[in-house]
């Protein structure tokens, strides 16, 4: 009688062709499925990247239209005091499109921040802090009083629209490649002696007496 060891050894060698086929199918499905995987992985980081890219084009788009508008200018049809046209930004011919134009600005600014390279973040805030010391400046103002408040500071928001639209075009050459949002970690906004010197440098600060004269009602 044929012992178990021998039956064993026969038993393979008669299945050995066999064997080694199902071996090879396993092997070819297992490196199917890690292939598989791979691929999955490298496409959910290329949608993923092509979703970052979409939303961070998007933003700093709106970015420019806001840059744009900063340097809107309108002619009133009268002259200052040097006889020159009087143009002010078309946010301040009145109070309440002022404010309306504030409130535009903080959601814009608010929904798009996360998308947005963090030098072009801190100079957008620079400018809603410019706002903010702005209204509280023309809180007791007539609308009668803009045009000429408007004259006085309209340089800053040219300023403004050409620094902004600056750094919105930097992103293209500077961050696209990466496609990286920026750190988190990282403040919104420049340290407050860069806010403190960039805002005492703006008309409201070198014209402050007289835009107070102004904005008191007469």
């Amino acid at each position: 009688m044929d012992s178990p060891t021998a039956t064993l050894v026969e038993l393979l060698q008669a299945n050995l062709a066999a064997l080694f086929a199902l071996i090879g199918v396993l092997l070819g499905g297992l490196v199917s499925y890690l292939a598989g995987l791979s691929l999955s992985k490298r496409d959910l980081k290329l949608r993923l990247r092509e979703k970052i890219l979409d939303k961070r084009i998007n933003a700093h788009e709106r970015v420019n239209e806001l840059s744009k508008s900063l340097r809107t200018m309108v002619n009133l049809g009268i002259v200052d005091a040097e006889g020159d046209l009087v143009r002010i930004p078309r946010f301040l011919v009145t109070k309440q499109e002022f404010r309306e134009y504030q409130a535009w600005f903080s959601s814009l600014l608010g929904q798009n921040s996360t998308w947005l390279s963090m030098e072009l973040t801190r100079e957008l805030n620079l400018v809603q802090d410019y706002f903010v010391n702005l209204d509280l400046l023309l809180r007791n103002a007539q609308d009668k009083a803009l045009p000429s408040i408007g004259n006085l500071i309209r340089e800053d928001f040219v300023a403004f629209s050409g620094e902004t639209e600056r750094l919105a075009y930097s992103f293209f050459e500077k961050y696209l490649e990466k496609l990286k949002l920026s750190s988190l970690s990282e403040w919104y906004k420049y340290p407050r002696q860069e806010i403190e010197r960039r805002l005492n440098q703006t008309q409201p600060q070198l014209h402050r007496e007289r835009i107070r004269q102004l904005a008191t009602p007469q």
